[in-house]
């Protein structure tokens, strides 16, 4: 397989990905819809606004990576085509320049899951309690999210410097 199919299997795999976030962003404002048409809790009532924001969250942020994927994928092809050394030079800077995140997405979810916690403990309020739900779906999605593109990427990266010292050595 040459390298520029391993780009093309990556930047799929992040269209899929943001797809599944964005159904489940769908899925989340639906069950808040069914909340607010069903529920008659104060509970579930307080749900309403929480997972709505939490759903408009994940579908946004699908909805930008799906287009922005979609429109890399030719814009990748061209490159690769000129120049396939600088391209897999840059796609090596590319992917070494966001492994933070992975790291920040683990203390960001930390936070959330303490908030959750803290709003459970310290609170008997249906709204707070409703906004530490949020916030423990938000963080519990951005790890799975996480997980699996940390894996893709890892393998990824191998590609790159595999491509590297066998073409560019």
């Amino acid at each position: 397989m040459d390298f520029l199919q391993y780009t093309t299997n990556w930047i799929k795999g992040e269209i899929f990905e943001a797809t599944l976030f964005g159904s489940f962003g769908l899925l989340t404002i639906i069950s808040s819809l069914i909340l607010w048409k069903f529920g008659e809790t104060p509970n579930s009532k307080a749900l309403i606004i929480p997972l709505i924001v939490v759903g408009l969250l994940f579908l946004g942020t699908a909805i930008t990576s799906i287009n922005t994927n979609q429109k890399k994928l030719p814009q990748y092809t061209e490159a690769y085509k000129q120049e396939p050394s600088a391209f897999v030079k840059s796609e090596k800077a590319r992917v070494e320049g966001f492994q933070y995140l992975y790291t920040v997405t683990i203390i960001i979810a930390s936070v959330c899951f303490v908030l959750a916690i803290c709003a459970f403990v310290f609170t008997h309020n249906p709204t707070v309690r409703a906004i530490g739900i949020a916030l423990a779906i938000l963080g519990i999605t951005g790890l799975v999210i996480d997980y699996f593109s940390k894996e893709r990427a890892d393998h990824y990266y191998k590609e790159i410097t595999t491509e590297m010292k066998s073409h560019y050595s």
